[in-house]
C-alpha cells in the first residue's frame, strides 16, 4: 500500500477499502439496484442525500452516518447551466469531513464528485468521480489504475482566477 495512505480509517473508509479490494479481486462491483426515486421537488436535497447513501451502501454499515446536504452556489447542477445550484453533501467524522458535489453529467446522470483542494490554486473543486463504495475505496487507496478523475475538475468555477488547472 502506498505510504501516502492515512491510517487508521474510520468505519466508512474501512468499508470502502474492503469493497474496492473485493472488486479488484473478483472484477464484480456490488449490486446496489436502481437509485431511489424523487417523490417531490420540495424534497430534492433529501433525495440527493438518499441517492448518495444508496450508492455508498451506507445503510449496510449498521451504524448511523450523518450527511449534511445544502445547495452549492458555486457549481451549477447541469454543465453550462446557471439557474440551479449543484448540491454539496458532507459526511463529517472526528478527524475530517468527506465532501461531495452532486450534479448532472453530459448524459444527464446524477453523479457525485469528491471535493478536494485544487493542486494548483487550493480551491475546493471536483477532483474524483465517486459513484460507489468501491470508487471511494479506490480513491482512499490511491489505486491509480482505477482512478479516472472528475470531468468537472477543469470546468469548475471554484478555481482561482488564472488557475492553470481550469480549462476554458
Amino acid at each position: 500500500m502506498p505510504s501516502t495512505m492515512k491510517k487508521p480509517f474510520n468505519y466508512v473508509e474501512i468499508a470502502a477499502v474492503t469493497a474496492a479490494v473485493k472488486r479488484a479481486r473478483t472484477g464484480q462491483p456490488a449490486q446496489i439496484g436502481p437509485d431511489p426515486a424523487l417523490h417531490s421537488q420540495d424534497a430534492e436535497l433529501h433525495w440527493v442525500e438518499a441517492v448518495l447513501r444508496h450508492r455508498l451502501l451506507l445503510r449496510s454499515l449498521n451504524r448511523p452516518v450523518s450527511i449534511r446536504a445544502k445547495d452549492d452556489d458555486t457549481h451549477p447542477l447541469v454543465a453550462d447551466g446557471q439557474h440551479f445550484p449543484a448540491v454539496a453533501l458532507s459526511i463529517p467524522f472526528a478527524d475530517k469531513t468527506l465532501t461531495f458535489l452532486a450534479s448532472y453529467d453530459d448524459r444527464r446522470r446524477l453523479v457525485f464528485d469528491l471535493l478536494a483542494p485544487c493542486e494548483r490554486c487550493g480551491a475546493p473543486v471536483p477532483t474524483e468521480e465517486i459513484n460507489s463504495l468501491e470508487d471511494l475505496g479506490d480513491y482512499l487507496l490511491q489505486a491509480r489504475d482505477t482512478l479516472g478523475g472528475s470531468p468537472r475538475l477543469r470546468t469548475s468555477p471554484a478555481h482561482a482566477a488564472g488557475c492553470l488547472a481550469r480549462g476554458d
